[in-house]
């Protein structure tokens, strides 16, 4: 079986060499929804504003739609809970990020995200994004935001809560750091690809926070969970290493992770190079290799390497293709 093994290393030299000659053709196809909450003191609204900018420049830099909710003026006809279901209701043909900057709170049965005016519950914004058709990630940074991942969690969709628990509901740090990573802060870059996914900004914000706590000897009272199987259980930071979750939180789950580190907003020059329908299937494609290297141990060696060969030719097909259509 050293030879299918052979025979794979160089059909991954050639997926490298077919993504290097390609031609740009880069379009995001991804819609960007920023709510900033009430911000309840100044300093607050300091940092909130300074999170929202971040996004705004990521968004920009990653030629993403981006809309702000929260930072314009109050209008008393149109409150800010109807502008944000009125986003959603408009951008259900491509993907969508919805991040939740602000505070959250909960009164022992039920857990809101604070608005100026009417806020809004995990169960108000899973409705809204009922049955939404497109890939769909929601980062909800705030205190007590832990309902949103079980509610929100679903099939292409990747959730972030900045707390593991409703109870957690003091200031969240989470977002500031999360804003300052999704821009593609090299820092952030965990493996080294030139581009930092929604994975690893979830990372990088979890393992400041830590940091923060640590140096200021202080409990912490926030723990970030991500949720992109799902299964609704989420995955704690600490269960990684690298990009790689080693730990699942229920026997026979698929590990979180792997759609989250396929979005990214802020892409490197290798992936703008991929139209947005050959990208999905990529994605989709890549999923599959892993799904297939998870079930090695229960597969014939033949029959293992038989279906990686296919999976990864199919891969180096939409590369190839790209490259044809460039006329490089």
């Amino acid at each position: 079986m050293k030879k299918s093994g052979f025979r794979i290393q160089n059909l991954f030299a050639a997926l490298t060499i077919g993504m290097l000659g390609m031609a740009p053709s880069f379009s995001a196809d991804l819609n960007v929804i920023l709510v900033v909450g009430a911000e309840g003191a100044e300093e607050f609204g300091e940092k909130f504003r300074k999170a929202a900018e971040q996004w705004q420049e990521a968004c920009e830099k990653g030629e993403a739609e981006c809309v702000t909710i929260g930072l314009e003026k109050v209008d008393p006809e149109k409150p800010d809970r109807d502008k944000l279901i009125e986003a959603i209701a408009g951008r259900k043909e491509s993907e969508l990020w919805v991040v939740l900057i602000g505070h959250g709170t909960f009164d022992g049965r039920q857990t809101k995200f604070n608005l100026r005016g009417p806020d809004f519950s995990d169960e108000e914004i899973a409705e809204w994004l009922k049955d939404f058709p497109k890939p769909l990630a929601v980062m909800n940074t705030t205190s007590a935001s832990a309902p949103f991942l079980k509610t929100l969690s679903g099939e292409n969709r990747v959730v972030m809560t900045a707390t593991k628990s409703p109870n957690e509901i003091f200031y969240a740090r989470f977002g500031e750091y999360l804003a300052e990573a999704v821009g593609g802060l090299e820092a952030a870059d965990l493996d080294n690809d030139d581009q930092v996914s929604l994975l690893e900004s979830f990372l990088y914000a979890a393992n400041q926070v830590a940091e923060f706590y640590e140096k200021e000897g202080r409990l912490a009272t926030e723990h970030a969970l991500i949720d992109d199987n799902g299964d609704g259980l989420g995955t704690r930071p600490d269960w990684f290493e690298g990009v790689r979750a080693t730990r699942i939180a229920a026997k026979g789950a698929e590990p979180d992770g792997e759609r989250a580190l396929q979005r990214v907003l802020v892409p490197n020059e290798e992936e703008k190079r991929l139209p947005v329908a050959k990208r999905e299937k990529r994605d989709a494609l890549e999923l599959e290799v892993k799904a297939l290297v998870r079930k090695k141990s229960e597969m014939e060696e033949e029959d293992y390497y038989r279906t990686l060969e296919t999976l990864l030719r199919e891969i180096s097909k939409i590369y190839q293709s790209v490259e044809k259509e460039s006329g490089s």
